[in-house]
């Protein structure tokens, strides 16, 4: 199934509410601040919107044009402080090993969810193997010029006196949203699954987790055919239901379970929300 290529105002409407809320949280909280708690949820909200922006643009789903796919990428990908052709990069070698041994997300899936930040370390070696990486000499000068603009603003907010303000309020941040991204996008739909096409990424039918995570509980329907944008996923799903069913995706309707046993890879009892 072939997705759109043309420009997708959602995402890009995505990206400008992640900024509005990001920032304009920030000059709320410095000109007429409110409870820290919501602040810092506001912010943790403005991350979470960034991951599907980023994704959508290593996908290449936000436009025809190769450049904009990449300013909006590396716009989108700025609040995790992380570099987007690097990411871009580690992204699709998922895709390609998906759940095999050397797959860079695997790290997610061995062991509880709850471990997960102990685990990060594993990465280490597989970012190591950067030196036989695709990237271009200027993709390579871009995401150098990541991190050095997030130390320049974090310099700026010592300087200005604001610097425990933006770590509240952008550093924390991005560590709660990581944590969270990492439940509903890496392990959620990967625990305990195979390394198969079909049967290596589960659907989460669940009708009030959808809006929450911005459709990505229906995840294998990204697998299978990336260039559908994020705000398709459930629309595809109901009319590939008997494909997905005929090929074996996981397809569950609960989000507590446990998802080390093994999974349920039929289900004929489906009932389309």
């Amino acid at each position: 199934m072939a997705g759109s290529r043309r420009t997708d105002w959602l995402t890009l409407l995505t990206l400008v509410a992640m900024y509005v809320l990001l920032v304009g949280n920030l000059v709320l909280y410095w000109r007429h601040p409110l409870s820290l708690a919501l602040h810092m949820f506001v912010s943790t909200v403005a991350v979470h919107l960034a991951f599907t922006v980023w994704h959508e643009a290593v996908h290449r789903n936000v436009s025809r044009r190769a450049w904009i796919n990449n300013a909006v990428g590396m716009a989108g990908i700025l609040p995790y402080m992380f570099p987007y052709f690097m990411q871009r990069w580690v992204h699709l070698q998922h895709h390609v090993r998906l759940n095999e041994p050397d797959d860079p997300n695997r790290l997610y899936v061995d062991g509880p969810f709850w471990q997960i930040p102990l685990r990060y370390a594993r990465a280490v070696p597989f970012l190591r193997k950067l030196s036989d990486d695709p990237r271009t000499r200027a993709e390579k000068v871009a995401d150098a010029l990541l991190p050095c603009t997030v130390l320049a603003l974090y310099a700026l907010a010592w300087r200005g006196g604001v610097l425990g303000d933006l770590l509240l309020l952008w550093f924390v941040p991005v560590v709660l949203a990581k944590i969270i991204m990492d439940w509903y996008i890496n392990y959620l739909p990967h625990a305990g699954l195979p390394a198969d096409r079909f049967r290596g990424t589960r659907i989460v039918a669940v009708p009030w987790l959808t809006p929450l995570v911005l459709g990505h509980n229906y995840h294998a329907i990204h697998h299978l055919w990336p260039p559908i944008p994020w705000h398709r996923y459930r629309a595809v799903f109901n009319e590939k239901l008997d494909y997905l069913r005929k090929n074996g995706v996981p397809i569950e309707y609960s989000v507590i379970r446990d998802r080390t046993r093994p999974a349920e890879f039929v289900r004929h009892d489906a009932v389309v929300d």
